[in-house]
C-alpha cells in the first residue's frame, strides 16, 4: 500500500509539472511571431485591436460576458475569428489561457500557422542528410509521441497523423511542436521542416508513465517512441524503468528516446543527495538501460544550463547523447527520434524491410556523436552531440557488426585503420534484460569490449568514476573494465595504421543462454573538410546573421573564407584568417535574393560549398476573399521577375502557378485554403517560401478588411474602413440607416488608398447604424455588415431590434449599471407575459417563444417606472 501511494504521489506530481510546462508553452504557441517579439503589446494600458481565432465563438462570447471583461467584440468572421478591442494586459491575464483560444494576432500580420521558433537542423547535420539523401524521408515509418495529443489539424503533418484510441483527450501545443520536429512537412514555413518529413505519427497518452502494450507497437508499426516529459528528480531504477527495458527486449526493433529533463541546475537526491548540477534526471523511467536519454545544447553544441545531467542512480553514463534543443531537452529528444527513423528506414531498404536491432541504431548514434566538453564520455554530454550524417555513414559504409555473446566466450571482429587516421572509435551496445525494480545496480548481463592493435596492445573502454563526490564525478574518463554500462566505447587518437581486432567477451551472462550485441566503428582521417551549412537544400536569410558550419580535421588553425554571388566568377572575402576549430562563424548575408556559394581555402586546398539560396522572408497578404475568388498579393523583391504560388495539397505544398506580377486571383478556391509564394531565383530554383496562410483567416472579407465605428467625445461618430486591395474598386461609400433605408454620407472616388475615415456629427438619440458600400468596375456591389453606435442623448435606455424575431433576442442597453431593475413585457390585453432582471449594461433578453404581435415595454427600477415603449414581435 505504501508503494502504491508513492507511485500515485509521483504520478500526480508528474501531471502537475507537465501541465504547468504545457500551459506556458501553449500560450506562447498561441501567439503570432509579432506578438512573441513584442510582448510589450501585452503590457500597454491603452486599448488595441487584436484578432483571436477561437474553436467556438459562442464559448468566447459567453466567457467574455460572464466574466464581464472589458473586451469589445468588433467583428465576427467565418472560421471562429473575432476582431476585438481590449487592453493587451487583460488578454494576457484572462483570455490567452482559455481552451477555446487557438491563436492570437494583431491586424495585418496574418501568420495563422506558427512556425517552430528555435529551428536548427544544421548543428546535428540533419540538413546534410536531407541534402545528400533526398529520398530518405521516413516514408512508411511510424513514430509515437507519448504525451498529450497534438493539434491533428496542423498542416505540417497533414494526412500523416494516425488517430488511435491511445491518444489523450487533451490537446497541447507542446505535442504539436514535438511532432513537427520529428516529422514536419515544411508546409507552414521552412522552420516546420522535420527530421523525417514523410513519416507517420501516432499519439499515446502519458497519463500512465508505463510503456504501451507490446501489441500496440506491433499493430501500428511503431519503431521509435518519443518521450519529452519528466516528473521530479528521481534517482532510482523504478518499475517504470524496468518496464521500458522489457519493452525493448520484447520489441527488438523499437527504440525509446527520452529527454533528460530541464533541471540541470538543481540539487540531486537519492545516492547523489546534496550534489548540485549533477544526477538530476527528471524521472525514474529515464534510468532505463536500453533507452536513449538526450540532453540539450545551444546552437554551438554547448550543453544547455538547464539540461539535466547524469549519472544514473547506479553511476551509469547519462545522458547518452546531447542534441539541439534551445527550447529545452524536449526538442533534443525529438531531433534524435527523427534521426532514428531515418536510420531505420535506410537499414530496412537494404535488408528486405527488416528493422535493425535497437542496439545497432543506438551504437551507431553514440559512436558517430561529436565529442563535447571534457574529452571522452562525461556526465554532462554523455558520448557527445548527435551527428545524423555520420551515423548514417556508418550504415552506408557498413561499419558495424552484430553478434551474440556466450558466457565466458570471446568473439572477435577485425577492422582496418588507414595511415592518415586521426582517431579510431569503437562502440559496443546491447539490449540488456530488465533488472529488478529498485535494484542498486541495473546491469544484468555484463559484456566487455577490448581493442587490440598490430603490436598486440590492448585498449579498454573509457570509464567514469561514479563515486558520489562532485570532484569524482567531474573527473575525466579512464581506461578500465566497465561493469556498469550497457554501452562501452574505446577511442585511440593518432592510431598506427593496420588491422585491429575487436574483442567482445561474455563476462557474466546470468539471464538467457546468450546476449545479442551490436558494434559500430569509424576512423577520422586527417586533412578533411566538409561544409555542413548551408547545403543545397538550405536557405540563408538575406540581410541577417546566418551561422555557417563545417567540420575540419586539418592541423592548420585558420583558413580563408569567401563567398560568390555569380557562380564563382568573382569572390568576396568574409574573413581572411577564420579559425577552423570552432567549426562555425556568423556571416551577415548581403541584402539580396540570389544563388550563392562559399569556399574555404586551407593550405592552398579549396573546399567549395553546395550552391545554396539567399532569400528574404516574403510576406503574403489577402486583397479580397469573395465567394467565387480570392486575391493574394505580396511585395516585389528587387531583381526577381517571377514568383511561384503554392497550395497545400493532400499532404504537402504543391506549385499551382507562376506569375511575373505580385498578385494572383484564385478562381473557385473551394476547400483549398492554404497558400504561399516563393520568389524564383532561377527558372528551376525557388527562394524561401512565405509563411503559409489560410486566406479565409486573414480578417479580409470580399474586399473589406476592417470596418469599425466608435463614439468620440460622447457626441461624434467616427467611422473607419480598410479594404484589402484597390484592384477593380470604383467607389467606396459610407452609408447610414435613416428611416428604414441607407443614405450615403461620404463617397471616395477614385479609390487610391486602402484606408478611409468619416466623422458623423449628426448622431440621433438611440441606435445609429452604418455600413460600407464597395462598388467594383464590373458593376458588382459589396456591402459590409452593419455596425452601430449607441448614443444616449435624452434617454437612459435603448431597445433594439424593432421589430424583433420571435426566435431572437431583444437587446437592451442602459447608460448606467442597472440595480434592482426589471424589464417587463405586456401584451395588448394588458397581461404581463415576461419579466427579466437586468444585471448588465448590455442585456440579451430571450423572448421564450412569444407569439407574434405588438407588446408594450416597461422598465422599472426600485419599483418605479423609468421607461416605456412598444415593440413588434414577428
Amino acid at each position: 500500500m505504501k508503494r502504491t501511494g508513492l507511485l500515485l504521489l509521483i504520478l500526480s506530481f508528474t501531471v502537475l509539472i507537465v501541465q504547468a510546462q504545457r500551459d506556458i508553452i501553449s500560450i506562447n504557441r498561441k501567439l503570432s511571431p509579432v506578438l512573441l517579439n513584442n510582448r510589450r503589446l501585452f503590457t500597454d494600458k491603452k486599448e488595441q485591436v487584436f484578432w483571436i481565432v477561437t474553436s467556438n465563438i459562442d464559448s468566447a462570447r459567453n466567457y467574455i460576458r460572464t466574466k464581464q471583461l472589458p473586451v469589445t467584440i468588433l467583428q465576427e468572421h467565418a472560421g471562429g475569428l473575432l476582431v476585438v478591442s481590449a487592453r493587451g494586459s487583460l488578454l494576457d491575464s484572462f483570455v490567452l489561457n482559455q481552451p477555446f483560444v487557438r491563436f492570437v494576432d494583431v491586424p495585418r500580420v496574418p501568420h495563422e500557422e506558427l512556425a517552430v521558433g528555435t529551428f536548427d537542423n544544421s548543428l546535428n547535420t540533419i540538413n546534410l542528410v536531407h541534402s545528400q539523401y533526398p529520398l530518405l524521408n521516413g516514408v512508411n515509418m511510424v513514430a509515437s509521441v507519448k504525451e498529450n495529443k497534438p493539434d491533428t489539424t496542423d498542416i505540417d503533418y497533414k494526412a500523416r497523423y494516425i488517430s488511435t484510441p491511445l491518444s489523450s483527450g487533451l490537446i497541447a501545443s507542446h505535442a504539436s511542436y514535438m511532432c513537427t520536429i520529428i516529422a514536419g512537412g515544411e508546409n507552414s514555413f521552412y522552420t516546420g521542416n522535420g527530421v523525417a518529413p514523410a513519416a507517420s505519427l501516432i499519439s499515446s497518452n502519458f497519463a500512465t508513465l508505463l510503456p504501451d502494450g507490446d501489441n500496440v507497437y506491433k499493430q501500428y508499426g511503431i519503431s521509435v517512441q518519443n518521450h519529452s516529459y519528466g516528473t521530479g528528480i528521481e534517482n532510482y531504477y523504478g518499475a517504470d524503468a524496468a518496464a521500458y527495458d522489457a519493452s525493448m527486449i520484447n520489441n527488438p526493433g523499437l527504440l525509446h528516446v527520452f529527454s533528460s529533463g530541464n533541471s540541470g541546475n538543481l540539487v540531486s537526491n537519492g545516492p547523489y543527495a546534496g550534489i548540485s548540477n549533477m544526477a538530476n534526471l527528471t524521472g525514474s523511467f529515464k534510468m532505463a538501460k536500453n533507452i536513449i536519454t538526450v540532453g540539450a545544447t545551444d546552437s554551438f553544441g554547448n550543453v544547455a544550463f538547464l539540461s539535466s545531467r547524469g549519472p544514473a542512480c547506479d553511476g551509469r553514463i547519462k545522458p547518452e547523447l546531447i542534441a539541439f534543443g534551445e527550447d529545452g531537452t524536449s526538442g533534443a529528444a525529438a531531433h534524435t527520434s527523427g534521426t532514428v527513423l531515418l536510420l531505420q528506414e535506410y537499414y530496412k531498404e537494404k535488408h528486405n524491410g527488416a528493422l535493425p536491432a535497437a542496439s545497432l541504431i543506438k551504437s551507431v548514434l553514440i559512436n558517430s556523436a561529436d565529442d563535447r566538453g571534457t574529452k571522452g564520455p562525461d556526465y554532462q554530454s554523455g558520448y557527445g552531440c548527435l551527428n545524423a550524417y555520420q551515423a548514417l555513414q556508418a550504415l552506408v559504409k557498413e561499419q558495424y557488426f552484430t553478434g551474440s555473446a556466450l558466457p565466458n566466450f570471446t568473439q572477435t571482429f577485425t577492422i582496418n585503420v588507414p595511415a592518415n587516421a586521426r582517431q579510431v572509435k569503437v562502440t559496443l551496445c546491447w539490449t540488456d534484460p530488465a533488472a529488478v525494480a529498485n535494484a542498486p545496480k541495473a546491469l544484468v548481463n555484463d559484456l566487455d569490449l577490448e581493442l587490440v592493435d598490430n603490436n598486440l596492445q590492448v585498449w579498454q573502454p573509457w570509464v567514469l568514476s561514479p563515486a558520489p563526490v562532485i570532484d569524482s564525478l567531474l573527473k575525466q574518463a579512464v581506461r578500465k573494465k566497465d561493469d556498469l554500462n550497457t554501452v562501452e566505447q574505446i577511442t585511440i587518437d593518432n592510431p598506427i595504421s593496420g588491422t585491429y581486432t575487436i574483442r567482445v567477451n561474455g563476462t557474466s551472462i546470468t539471464s538467457g543462454a546468450n546476449q545479442p550485441f551490436s558494434i559500430a566503428w569509424q576512423t577520422d582521417t586527417a586533412n578533411q573538410f566538409q561544409w555542413q551549412f548551408p547545403t543545397a537544400v538550405d536557405y540563408a536569410q538575406s540581410d541577417a546573421d546566418n551561422l555557417l558550419r563545417w567540420s575540419s580535421t586539418f592541423s592548420a588553425n585558420t583558413g580563408l573564407l569567401e563567398y560568390s554571388l555569380d557562380k564563382g566568377a568573382s569572390w568576396q572575402t568574409i574573413e581572411k584568417t577564420i579559425a577552423l576549430s570552432p567549426g562555425n562563424v556568423y556571416w551577415h548575408v548581403p541584402d539580396t535574393c540570389s544563388i550563392a556559394q562559399l569556399r574555404m581555402t586551407i593550405n592552398g586546398q579549396v573546399f567549395m560549398s553546395d550552391t545554396f539560396t539567399i532569400s528574404p522572408v516574403l510576406p503574403v497578404h489577402v486583397g479580397f476573399n469573395c465567394p467565387d475568388s480570392a486575391m493574394l498579393y505580396w511585395d516585389r523583391i528587387p531583381g526577381i521577375t517571377t514568383y511561384r504560388v503554392f497550395r497545400l495539397g493532400q499532404k504537402y505544398l504543391e506549385p499551382i502557378s507562376t506569375s511575373s506580377d505580385t498578385s494572383i486571383i484564385i478562381r473557385q478556391p473551394g476547400n483549398n485554403l492554404w497558400y504561399t509564394v516563393a520568389p524564383m531565383v532561377t527558372p528551376n530554383r525557388s527562394g524561401m517560401k512565405a509563411y503559409t496562410i489560410n486566406y479565409q483567416m486573414q480578417g479580409v472579407d470580399c474586399y473589406l478588411k476592417n470596418f469599425l465605428v466608435d463614439l468620440d467625445n460622447g457626441n461624434t461618430g467616427e467611422l473607419m474602413a480598410e479594404i484589402g486591395t484597390t484592384l477593380h474598386v470604383q467607389r467606396i461609400t459610407f452609408e447610414k440607416l435613416v428611416n428604414g433605408s441607407y443614405a450615403p454620407l461620404q463617397s471616395f472616388q477614385p479609390v487610391t488608398t486602402l484606408y478611409f475615415n468619416h466623422t458623423d456629427k449628426n448622431l440621433k438619440d438611440g441606435v445609429n447604424t452604418y455600413r460600407v458600400k464597395i462598388e467594383l468596375n464590373n458593376g458588382m456591389v459589396i456591402y459590409s455588415n452593419p455596425e452601430s453606435i449607441y448614443y444616449f442623448l435624452t434617454t437612459r435606455y435603448l431597445i433594439y431590434p424593432n421589430p424583433v424575431k420571435v426566435t431572437g433576442y431583444l437587446s437592451v442597453l442602459t447608460k448606467e449599471e442597472p440595480q434592482n431593475t426589471y424589464l417587463i413585457l405586456y401584451n395588448t390585453l394588458g397581461q404581463q407575459v415576461l419579466q427579466y432582471r437586468m444585471q448588465q449594461t448590455i442585456e440579451m433578453v430571450p423572448l421564450y417563444g412569444l407569439k407574434s404581435g405588438v407588446y408594450f415595454v416597461m422598465i422599472k427600477k426600485n419599483g418605479k417606472k423609468e421607461f416605456t415603449s412598444k415593440i413588434m414581435v414577428q
